[in-house]
């Protein structure tokens, strides 16, 4: 087994994450238990006033990355890494 930690920040706007096809919870940091296999995370993340974001992976180790993006008014932003 292996765990999957993942904190998000948005300064104006909304960040949403989703872990092979479901949404996770927005508590940050967001830690979640996954079997062996790969899985996959994917983020959406909505400017509606212009503003930064930052999508940080902590664990696993394999997977660490921390995204940090400054949007604009109305911009968007997605993506998506294996975990």
């Amino acid at each position: 087994m292996k765990k999957l930690v993942v904190s998000a920040f948005m300064e104006k706007g909304k960040v949403h994450l989703v872990l092979d096809g479901q949404a996770l919870e927005m508590g940050f940091p967001n830690e979640v238990e996954l079997d062996d296999r790969a899985h996959v995370l994917q983020w959406y993340v909505e400017s509606l006033q212009g503003g930064q974001f930052t999508i940080s992976i902590s664990s696993p180790k394999s997977a660490e990355m921390q995204l940090t993006k400054r949007l604009g008014k109305g911009e968007k932003d997605w993506g998506g890494v294996e975990v």
